[in-house]
């Protein structure tokens, strides 16, 4: 019987013959060829972490994963926050306080650089840093305020030290030497 025109002839499958050992075959030698995948894997990692020529990979296990696996135990129930804060200092606790302080919509003005730098923040001064554990909040930079196209549609600012305290529209009544304002009330 010969099939319509414009269908395929289905193939039905033949059996396995006792004696055909190809597919038991194909099936060790895919085992064999992964083990020895895994052994060259597993020899690549023991050159990478014992040559004390490649500094990256000695610091990655010795230094940050077996100090991240120490503090957790040491401290099990942190929140992440809080094991933030215990990695970085102080810092990462300022940063907090305006994601605290902020909704997720914000735009906020943060001193500048050099103000930063004389209060004694370290990572504050990195854009990159700072946006990453704000996000989606945006910030800019006084220093940028000519460059920047969001510096004019800020709703909130920095004020540290005094700083940015002639920027908003109302008395401030306790004044701190780290807050966070809106620019209007």
């Amino acid at each position: 019987m010969k099939p319509e025109k414009g269908k395929k002839k289905e193939k039905v499958p033949q059996p396995v013959k006792k004696g055909d050992s190809s597919a038991g075959l194909t099936l060790l030698s895919g085992v064999f060829f992964n083990l020895i995948g895994g052994g060259v894997a597993l020899l690549f990692l023991y050159v990478m972490f014992n040559n004390g020529n490649v500094q990256g990979y000695d610091w990655l296990y010795n230094t940050m994963l077996k100090g991240n696996f120490e503090t957790i135990e040491k401290y099990p129930n942190l929140s992440m926050p809080e094991r933030y804060e215990l990695k970085w200092g102080g810092e990462i606790g300022y940063v907090n306080r305006i994601i605290k302080s902020t909704p997720d919509s914000a735009i906020i003005i943060i001193p500048p650089r050099k103000l930063l730098t004389q209060a004694g923040f370290k990572s504050t001064v990195e854009l990159p840093w700072l946006t990453y554990f704000l996000y989606p909040r945006k910030v800019v930079y006084e220093d940028d305020k000519d460059s920047s196209k969001i510096y004019k549609q800020a709703n909130y600012i920095l004020a540290v030290n005094g700083w940015g305290f002639d920027r908003v529209n109302y008395r401030i009544d306790k004044p701190e030497a780290f807050m966070i304002l809106p620019l209007k009330k």
